[in-house]
């Protein structure tokens, strides 16, 4: 299944795999093993929100390096345009993280299909 998600995706089966495992590190799936094993989510769809996902995958939500450690600038606490680009990965970050897994389920089904069955597995997205 892996490999399928892989070329469905474009990406290398590598690269795939360092996805699933920082997503697995961040408690966001889990891998069971054996006849019919694989990667499952950790937890509902509508609970894990693309900020989550975000964070797993990339770190703190910050346009420039010093929004997330001031540290790494000498000039971080008198730089006239740090408040700006917190203030813009603010938005960012409420944004993603105003979206879920269920939410992006439902937009690719409703695209898709014209409609989506509420009981539909995030699975599913990755079948058709």
């Amino acid at each position: 299944m892996m490999q399928i998600i892989a070329e469905n995706q474009g990406v290398s089966r590598k690269y795939l795999d360092a996805i699933f495992a920082s997503l697995k590190s961040a408690g966001l799936v889990r891998s069971r093993r054996g006849a019919g094993g694989g990667h499952l989510l950790a937890k509902d769809p509508a609970d894990i929100d693309l900020g989550d996902v975000f964070r797993a995958l990339d770190g703190p939500v910050a346009l420039v390096d010093c929004v997330a450690d001031p540290e790494i600038c000498s000039r971080s606490h008198r730089c006239v345009t740090k408040t700006v680009w917190t203030e813009v990965s603010k938005a960012i970050e409420k944004t993603l993280s105003s979206f879920t897994l269920a939410d992006l389920v439902r937009e690719h089904h409703e695209l898709e299909h014209g409609s989506c069955p509420t009981n539909t597995p995030i699975a599913g997205i990755l079948d058709d």
